[in-house]
Formats: structure tokens, sequence, C-alpha cells
């Protein structure tokens, strides 16, 4: 009767774990490039935002013809994990920063554009963005 028990709860625990792990997945967007070359703990930054969901971040950042997630993901080397507890970026030196608490897709874009451009690294990140004139 125990090994049957010790089989059972291991299989729950199993499948709980795998679970929260989906879960999880489903939440967090890669960034779409990494930045080996700094030599920074981590290679790309991670926005965390309350927003639910990445449909608000199929518009166009102002001024381009580029999506407000391929900004972050692709331009500016962002992950981007959703329906999170709070707004933060976390840079690639692991410092975070305070977004504002209830603000619009664009508004949390534009936002984090504007302090990782005044990055040094992401100074030159910003610079290369095809802007309209």
């Amino acid at each position: 009767m125990k090994f049957n028990l010790r089989t059972f709860i291991t299989f729950i625990f199993t499948i709980f774990l795998a679970e929260v792990h989906s879960q999880d997945s489903i939440n967090h967007y890669k960034a779409l490039r990494l930045k080996n070359e700094l030599g920074f703990q981590k290679s790309f930054r991670v926005l965390k935002t309350t927003l639910k969901s990445l449909e608000g971040f199929q518009t166009y950042y102002p001024g381009t013809k580029i999506t407000l997630e391929k900004i972050l993901r692709y331009h500016f080397y962002t992950a981007i994990h959703i329906n999170q507890k709070e707004n933060k970026l976390y840079s690639m030196d692991l410092t975070e920063f305070e977004l504002k608490k209830n603000t619009s897709e664009e508004e949390i874009t534009k936002e984090t554009v504007s302090l990782i451009g005044d990055m040094f690294f992401g100074s030159n990140e910003l610079k290369v963005i095809p802007f309209n004139n």
C-alpha cells in the first residue's frame, strides 16, 4: 500500500510542477535577440507588466512602422512577462526600475524605451530605430 501511495503522490506532484511551468511559459515572452557581448549578468532586459496579454502590443510604436512588441523584444533586447503583480523593468545588470501602475501598452512601451534610451548601451539601440520623418 505504501508504494502505491508514494507513486500516486509523486504523480500528482509531477503534474502540479508541469502545470506551474506551462502557466509561466504562457506569460513569458523571450527577447527576440540577446546581447551577449556586453558581459552583463543577463544578455537581455525583462519588462514585467500587469497587462494581461500581448494583444495590445501589436499596434505601431509612434513614428514607426514597428509594433510595440517588436520594439521591445527585438530592438531593445527585452523579454516581456505579462500578468505580473507590478510594472517593472530589469536591466541587463539586474537594476530594477519601477514603472507607472495603470497604463496602456503604448504608454508602458514609451516609458520603457525612454528608460532604456537613457542607459549607456540603450542610447545606441535607440539611435538605430527607423523613425518616420
